[in-house]
């Protein structure tokens, strides 16, 4: 949709600039009339190279994150939602920010309720943030509820920020080592293999496997860069599937290392939402649900349903949590206390920060874990070149 640059004044004669989306400028104009300004002047806002960028850029979770908890501050204040929507909109740098700020201000304005105008755009307003405004707006406690989801959404951002730092050393790692290997069958291998065919010499056979794949890589590369995207995409085609999914995330959940940290993210995530929607009372079926469509791993999301349905029949939830093995014992007998003392989004919160102190101290350790599988995997690596390149170059010398 088109970007309009404006002048205006408004009803007391104060003098305003900024930009409004409308599909014409005429549709531009009526919609700042509708407003109460007074229009000046309209003209389209070309996008430029500086908004393309912006338009790849998006909307990150940090700008999410802060409106969350501006826009909270803003209505403890007793600023009407539709002035502050306005005044977010006005003071953020992302043009696509801006953009969908005014679309929700509009809907808004029309009679739509906030959380059904910020469900159009749920690649940023996720079901847990729409379901929670929606509490908010029928219990009159939006202010409340929106600063206690800003607080979940900086808890699970900085979450997500420590897993990502645990995985760059190892990435690291394996990013070398592929450049250090393709280095070797592009440049290094090529000329060992004219040396050794000049000297007609009995090569070992690890030698004569690894220049086979070297004239293989060099002569017939587009071959294998067709052969790796058509794997990728049987990949990519497989993990859409139910049978896909379900095994990425029981392989998420056995990796060496890596799998207990995966384990306690996810469950981390899972009693943190659920705690988050309890306490601003949404029932506990409506808010399994709506945790199912929220944590990442597959496993996790068919829990949240399984137990939505055990509830729905009159069960505990602390129970289904017991006997299910993939759950730590200490959430179901954390949990079974909040149903006894009716204190449960309390309970999943501590029992949240919990978990999250264990990703910390499981992060802390991760070097010293991963240390002997890259030793390992580094020594395999320079055996297999010693054997295939310097065991043909020590014969040669040797013979002379």
């Amino acid at each position: 949709m088109p970007l309009f640059k404006y002048t205006a004044t408004d009803t007391n004669g104060n003098r305003k600039e900024g930009t409004v989306d409308a599909r014409s400028e005429e549709l531009a104009v009526s919609l700042l009339k509708s407003q109460g300004f007074f229009v000046i002047n309209v003209a389209e806002q070309k996008s430029g190279i500086l908004g393309s960028i912006s338009a790849v850029r998006g909307i990150s979770e940090s700008e999410i994150v802060a409106f969350t908890r501006q826009f909270s501050t803003m209505i403890s204040a007793g600023l009407p939602i539709s002035r502050a929507l306005d005044v977010l909109a006005e003071q953020s740098p992302n043009k696509n920010f801006r953009i969908m700020m005014g679309s929700i201000l509009r809907d808004v304005e029309g009679g739509s309720p906030l959380s059904a105008s910020m469900g159009r755009y749920p690649k940023y307003f996720n079901p847990t943030y729409q379901a929670l405004v929606r509490a908010g707006e029928s219990s009159g406690k939006l202010d409340e509820i929106l600063k206690r989801l800003a607080a979940t959404m900086e808890a699970n951002r900085e979450l997500k920020a420590k897993f990502k730092t645990a995985m760059i050393y190892p990435t690291i790692v394996m990013i070398a080592m592929v450049g250090v290997f393709f280095l070797l069958m592009f440049t290094v291998v090529p000329k060992l293999a004219e040396m050794y065919e000049s000297l007609n010499i009995d090569l070992p056979l690890p030698t004569k496997i690894m220049i086979a794949i070297s004239d293989f890589m060099v002569h017939r590369f587009y071959i294998m860069a067709l052969v790796i995207a058509g794997v990728v995409y049987l990949v990519k085609s497989f993990l859409k599937t139910e049978t896909g999914r379900g095994y990425i995330s029981r392989l998420m959940f056995s990796l060496p290392v890596f799998g207990r940290l995966n384990r306690l993210r996810d469950i981390t995530q899972f009693s943190r939402t659920l705690g988050l929607l309890i306490g601003s009372a949404i029932p506990i079926v409506e808010a399994l649900k709506i945790v199912s469509n929220v944590v990442a791993n597959d496993y996790y999301k068919d829990a949240a349903l399984s137990a939505a349905t055990v509830v729905e029949k009159g069960g505990a939830l602390s129970e289904y949590f017991k006997r299910n093995k993939e759950f730590p014992p200490l959430l179901g007998q954390m949990v079974g206390v909040g149903e006894e003392t009716g204190q449960l989004d309390e309970v999943l919160e501590k029992v949240a920060n919990y978990f999250n102190s264990e990703v910390d101290h499981a992060i802390e350790g991760l070097s010293a874990s991963l240390e002997p599988f890259i030793l390992i995997f580094l020594g395999s690596m320079v055996g297999l070149l010693i054997v295939s390149i310097i065991t043909p170059i020590y014969k040669i010398t040797t013979s002379i």
